[in-house]
């Protein structure tokens, strides 16, 4: 019977969050049509009955009052409202496909027996969390109850709304709780493949680099405790006794050591593999218990209104047209039109390979999504040419990493939210910069292959090359739709992301049929997952830039580096040695939400543009992506060439350098970036 009844909740999960994302996607998308529908069919009306057309006028203006008397002022509303509840539900869906992402950097170090110990801490720190949240939301549901207020637009009760908050939490902690017991019992945890996710169907395991492993405890010979394993439980622990000494008057701390204490709470509860997110939580839930005066309820209002912004959903529908792309044979078709014009060069299709990427990465918005699918055609194919499968791999992993540079990209929209810089300006800016790094990557390819005498092919004929381009055609127009809108001013950028989400829908079922209808719900359910697991984050990080903000944090911290009288320059060196090093241990979205509100003051004060200190940002995690132990292109790429991790890392060397001296450019050279966004008046 229990089973029974947790396969329907599974279900009922998976059925929640795939239509709320569906149904907000489409929503949009028919608010958007509504708007301009109502000037041009009675404009149109007016331009035939001007010249004498019989019949349509009359149609078209029946059309124009049916739609001018349609209020669809709520759609809006109603949008962040159904992506609140599909972020709460994907979170505890998230759990129990392991999908969110921690620092597992020494947990994977503690032999099994204490491994396992560590991580039944992370999942109860977890569980205890969510339980707390649910709780005070709960308490806070409550309260809207007996008020009776209404939302804005839908008139809708808002303690329905807010009920999003305890029932999510309730069940996130009840996945944690059942993961744990599971572990308990059998030592093994759910694994993410986030190469599967993104649309590749691998064949050769990998473990992820930002999941603990699994071990068997049964197996371990190491007798006792290890040391490791005691200080990493014991850390969090010690820093919770001292902030509550600290509450009970036993110990006084100046401002300076309380805000240590914030970042020390935060780092000791990551290397326990708790999920980043997570560790955000907690971190706030202990200082607001424990070292303010701030009612904890409030809590329960901030995980509300962290994600209550239209913007912020830009980033659910750029994931969903990412998986409709990765899906629809797109990549295909680029990689075919990237051939047909520079294939017979020497190391033509690994040229091909970086073009396509580039392409891909112009409507995409993800680096692993443009690994996966431009690598998982590419790779293949290189080696039936006679490539070696590390310089194809090699190649891959770096040049995947366009996909958060050029266009659209997620880590550019989380920029913009956190430090209020412009979406469109900061797409834009991409641009140039992306095109620079392509062109340098395909000199170094171009090079190796020469110089090791690897294999050309034929030069394609003009009329093969033109047939590829028609066929990418459809694809490519993705560009128009994202850039052309938001220049233009006919989308925001949220509504830009969601026409290319159903363009993207579109021509991946109808036009190039590569995707069949009864794979959509997967798609979708996808898209949801990942996008939850990044909306959780950012509720989060909203709290934790709140505990930030009410200690002043970011503004002190700028006066410091102020006096220290580094320059621009100083100062711009120092925050690429502290990004490339965050690389290390953790991924673009947490690395972005807690170090962007901090370094974003202090870069202003300086007098640099935002835009080009988030471009800055954006190359930083892009190195990231490439290399270990976090690098989740790496991982990705390892997957579909069968190679190990240590092997790719010492394959992408030659393109991992060249990234770094493009880092450097792009560093000191600001009107790279900063032209064309200036020259379309979007900067």
């Amino acid at each position: 019977m229990l089973k029974v009844l947790n396969r329907a909740l599974d279900h009922l999960e998976e059925w929640l969050i795939a239509s709320l994302i569906a149904a907000a996607t489409a929503l949009i998308f028919a608010s958007v049509l509504h708007r301009y529908g109502t000037g041009l069919s009675i404009d149109v009306s007016k331009w035939l009955a001007a010249r004498g057309v019989p019949v349509l006028p009359g149609i078209l203006s029946e059309i124009y009052l049916w739609l001018a008397a349609l209020d669809v002022s709520w759609a809006q509303e109603l949008c962040i409202y159904m992506f609140i509840w599909m972020a709460k539900f994907g979170a505890a869906y998230g759990v129990r496909t392991g999908i969110h992402v921690g620092v597992d950097l020494l947990v994977n170090r503690v032999p099994p027996r204490s491994r396992k110990q560590v991580i039944l801490f992370a999942l109860l720190c977890g569980a205890f969390f969510t339980g707390m949240i649910a709780s005070f939301g709960g308490s806070f549901v409550s309260e809207m109850f007996k008020t009776g207020q209404q939302s804005n637009d839908l008139e809708a009760p808002m303690w329905i709304i807010y009920l999003a908050i305890p029932v999510g939490s309730g069940l996130m902690c009840f996945r944690f709780l059942q993961v744990a017991w599971f572990y308990y019992w059998t030592g093994e945890l759910p694994q993410h493949n986030e190469a599967e996710v993104e649309g590749l169907d691998a064949t050769v395991p990998v473990v992820s680099g930002l999941h603990p492993l699994s071990g068997d405890p049964t197996r371990d010979t190491s007798r006792g405790t290890s040391p490791l394993g005691v200080i990493l439980i014991m850390a969090p622990i010690l820093i919770l006794m001292i902030c509550l000494g600290e509450k009970a008057g036993v110990i006084v701390m100046p401002q300076a050591l309380r805000a240590a204490m914030i970042f020390a709470l935060l780092i000791a509860l990551m290397l326990t593999g708790i999920p980043v997110s997570i560790a955000l939580g907690l971190t706030v839930l202990t200082f607001l218990f424990t070292l303010t005066t701030v009612p904890i309820e409030a809590v329960s209002m901030k995980l509300f209104t962290g994600i209550e912004s239209f913007e912020i959903m830009a980033i659910p529908f750029f994931i969903l047209a990412g998986n409709f792309l990765t899906h629809g044979g797109v990549a295909r078709r680029m990689i075919n039109f990237a051939t047909s014009l520079i294939g017979h060069w020497h190391g033509g299709l690994g040229l091909a390979g970086i073009v396509a990427c580039s392409m891909f990465a112009l409507v995409c918005g993800s680096s692993v999504a443009t690994v996966a699918a431009v690598g998982a055609i590419v790779l293949p194919e290189m080696v039936r040419n006679g490539y070696p499968m590390r310089f194809g791999a090699g190649i891959i992993t770096v040049a995947g990493s366009l996909g958060i540079l050029m266009l659209p990209s997620i880590p550019k929209i989380i920029y913009a939210i956190s430090t209020n810089t412009s979406i469109g300006a900061l797409f834009v800016a991409g641009l140039l910069p992306g095109s620079l790094l392509t062109a340098m990557l395909c000199v170094v390819t171009w090079f190796l292959a020469r110089k090791r005498n690897y294999p050309r092919m034929t030069r394609a004929s003009w009329l093969e090359t033109v047939h590829a381009f028609r066929e990418s055609i459809w694809g490519l127009m993705l560009v128009v739709i994202i850039i052309g809108g938001i220049y233009s001013g006919l989308f925001t950028a949220t509504e830009a992301a969601a026409m290319a989400a159903v363009y993207s829908f579109f021509i991946s079922v109808f036009v190039y049929k590569a995707l069949k209808f009864k794979d959509v719900p997967r798609v979708l359910l996808r898209a949801a997952n990942t996008s939850a697991m990044l909306l959780y984050i950012v509720t989060n990080a909203v709290l934790f830039s709140f505990v930030l903000s009410n200690e002043n944090i970011p503004s002190a911290l700028a006066d410091w580096i102020t006096a220290q009288d580094l320059g621009w320059v100083g100062f711009l060196l120092l925050v690429n040695v502290l990004l490339l090093l965050a690389g290390n241990f953790m991924e673009p979205t947490s690395i972005i939400l807690i170090m962007a509100p901090i370094l974003a003051p202090a870069a202003k004060r300086l007098g640099i543009d935002l835009v080009h200190f988030g471009i800055v940002i954006d190359v930083n995690m892009e190195v990231g992506l490439c290399h270990p132990p976090v690098g989740l292109n790496l991982y990705v790429a390892s997957m579909i060439a069968g190679m190990r991790i240590t092997d790719l890392a010492m394959a992408v060397m030659p393109w991992l350098l060249t990234m770094l001296v493009f880092l450097f450019i792009v560093t000191f050279w600001p009107g790279l970036t900063l032209f064309l966004p200036k020259l379309l008046g979007m900067h």
